[in-house]
């Protein structure tokens, strides 16, 4: 089971990267999905702060932030299901 869910997830980061590339994500979208991502692949976000003028490094950090305490495998199937929305 963990082993699907591991594949759909690498799966969806790939789609989500071509995504990203052609420019069809909004940055909101994006923002999000990076703090699923993040929480996926390294859990809870212990990283300090950025200062709060670095706009775009403090938005991901709250994303990241907002997941604290989920698992990596239910931040991986949030993740796909964002995807999967965005995609169809």
């Amino acid at each position: 089971m963990d082993d699907e869910i591991d594949n759909e997830f690498q799966i969806c980061v790939r789609k989500f990267n071509n995504m990203k590339k052609q420019n069809i994500i909004m940055y909101d979208d994006f923002i999000v999905a990076y703090g699923l991502y993040k929480q996926a692949l390294f859990g809870n976000n212990i990283a300090v702060k950025p200062y709060w003028f670095f706009f775009h490094n403090m938005n991901k950090w709250n994303s990241w932030k907002k997941h604290f305490g989920k698992s990596k495998k239910e931040a991986k199937e949030t993740y796909i299901n964002i995807v999967k929305f965005l995609v169809f």
